[in-house]
């Protein structure tokens, strides 16, 4: 058996998917989700977690765990972006883990490894910022190309006096962050959301948030008139608040926004000192920009894994085409030692070359379509009447022979106006196709994501999987939201994989999970690679052909 290492391990979609070509085993994995980790251990007795990869000791996992064959796992990036108002951070944490994964193959030198991401990762716009910590090795022995990006980091009334605090505090820009940025969202959505206003301050952990921020602001230093003009007008916007009084108009919330944006500026600052990023800022206009150098991803990650002495090739897979029923894109890169092999390295090739052939949500579920699922919590177990016959490719995958307990078949309540939307959604439409009257509880009905209430089309793979007890999938002919089981299901995962949680966690962990039959279609190209004959029937390919 080949001993994996699993980093960013989740609930062990990926690994599973090795695991079932019957040549792999799990020697141990890193995941620090709390929730994710106790699903993984409890399909894995005996297995250990180490947790934060940060932090990880990889020689320590060799000399616990011996040689590792194979590395796999898939580290969250996200790269550099604009600091728009959905992303609140210039440099996302995220790029440390991508380095780390390049760190736990130099460090663990395995035969193989793969790495799996969201598909945009080998797009020129995913790019790091360089820092003082590594230009020389960005430079001079990866020796990588350099692009210059401008962001504008503030674009507001205050440009001039914005700039001039900052640089009058430039070696101690953190007595400028009088809030944490995500108590300003919130009060900036507290003062968007009238109509749920009242609701919102009958909790006590929100009134907890609103009188942090009064104390905070009370704690301020003497900073100029322009900038305590704005601190107290937030501080009178709190108590008004706090004394249940209505939001009459938008004028709360734009001052709110005027100061959220100051604060993200000296945050943003703050935040590139700190994370020793090379970088300039300079007025524009009525803007301030920061200019930095920038390095792309995908490049950084080739030219690692080239010095690294691998051999590797990396593409967008669907995997549709490999019996998942449903249309999702990932990035696999797949590399192995040159001394192992020295040819070209090829990806899984398709099982399933026409997309009318995809396996659809009605091969996934329907066999669930009459067994009701629970509201209770995720452990319950149901039982079916009969075994479920396997008879065709998908059930060989997910189903168990004369295993009939149904785990995780558990959903969310369904309210009076969900409901009333579930009603009026056809088959393969979504929030968009409600009447207006039915969307009145959203703040921007036209900015809604297509993802939200969609109702599943039984003929057709379904969409990417996501947390969809969030987004309110509805089932294909019930008036009810997909349960975890059938996620599960549309994810690949087998009857006897059970999830571990709560509701909402589960849910997750679910979206979150590399297929497994795409995993299996991975594993079974590091097998031809490492030159480990595999019986045609014990294929995916096989397995399809035999029905």
């Amino acid at each position: 058996m080949l001993k994996i290492l699993d980093l960013f391990a989740g609930a062990g979609g990926l690994s599973l998917g090795f695991e079932k070509t019957s040549h792999f085993e799990v020697a141990a994995i890193v995941e620090n989700n709390k929730n994710a980790a106790k699903t993984y251990l409890r399909n894995h007795p005996g297995l250990k977690n180490y947790e934060d990869i940060l932090t990880v000791d990889f020689q320590q996992i060799k000399k616990e765990c011996g040689d590792i064959d194979v590395v796999i796992g898939g580290p969250p990036c996200q790269g550099f972006s604009n600091a728009n108002r959905q992303r609140r951070h210039l440099i996302n944490g995220s790029n440390e883990l991508v380095k780390k994964y390049v760190e736990a193959i130099e460090q663990i030198q395995p035969k193989a490894f793969v790495m799996e991401n969201v598909k945009t990762i080998a797009s020129n716009k995913q790019s790091f910022c360089v820092t003082n910590k590594d230009e020389k090795y960005i430079k001079n022995e990866l020796k990588l190309d350099i692009y210059p990006k401008k962001v504008t980091l503030y674009d507001g009334k205050c440009v001039k006096q914005v700039y001039e605090l900052s640089r009058k505090y430039d070696k101690n820009i953190d007595k400028l962050l009088l809030i944490n940025e995500d108590d300003l969202y919130f009060l900036y959505n507290m003062c968007k959301k009238k109509k749920q206003i009242n609701k919102l301050l009958s909790k006590q952990s929100n009134l907890k948030i609103l009188k942090s921020i009064v104390d905070k602001l009370n704690e301020k230093e003497n900073f100029p008139e322009w900038y305590n003009l704005y601190t107290k007008k937030t501080k009178i916007i709190i108590s008004f608040l706090l004394e249940n009084k209505e939001v009459e108009n938008d004028s709360w919330a734009d001052q709110i926004m005027q100061f959220w944006d100051i604060h993200r500026f000296y945050h943003g600052i703050d935040e590139l000192k700190k994370k020793d990023a090379i970088f300039t800022y300079t007025i524009v206009g009525h803007t301030i920009q920061i200019k930095m150098d920038t390095y792309i991803v995908i490049d950084f990650i080739k030219e690692s894994f080239k010095n690294l002495g691998y051999n590797f090739k990396g593409d967008v897979l669907n995997a549709a085409t490999y019996g998942v029923p449903q249309t999702r894109e990932r990035y696999i890169l797949i590399g192995i030692k040159n001394e192992l092999f020295s040819g070209k390295v090829e990806l899984p090739k398709p099982i399933i070359n026409n997309s009318l052939n995809y396996i659809t949500v009605e091969e996934a579920i329907k066999d669930l379509e009459k067994i009701k699922p629970t509201e209770a919590g995720m452990e319950e177990t149901q039982k079916r009447k009969n075994c479920p016959v396997i008879n065709s490719y998908f059930r060989k995958l997910v189903m168990v022979e004369n295993y009939r307990d149904i785990h995780n078949h558990v959903c969310t309540a369904t309210g009076k106006t969900a409901l009333q939307r579930f009603e009026k959604i056809a088959q393969g439409e979504n929030f968009h196709s409600l009447p207006d009257k039915l969307k009145s509880t959203y703040e921007n009905p036209e900015r809604t994501q297509n993802t939200i209430y969609k109702r599943l089309d039984p003929k057709l793979p379904s969409d990417t999987v996501v947390n969809v007890r969030k987004s309110m999938w509805i089932h294909p002919i019930s008036n009810r939201a997909v349960s975890a089981r059938e996620a599960a299901r549309l994810q690949s995962f087998p009857d006897d994989y059970i999830f571990y949680g709560t509701k909402d966690s589960v849910y997750q962990q679910i979206g979150n999970a590399v297929p497994p039959v795409l995993g299996r279609a991975i594993a079974e190209v590091v097998l031809s690679l490492l030159k480990i004959e595999v019986k045609k029937e014990e294929t995916l390919k096989g397995i399809y052909e035999e029905f």
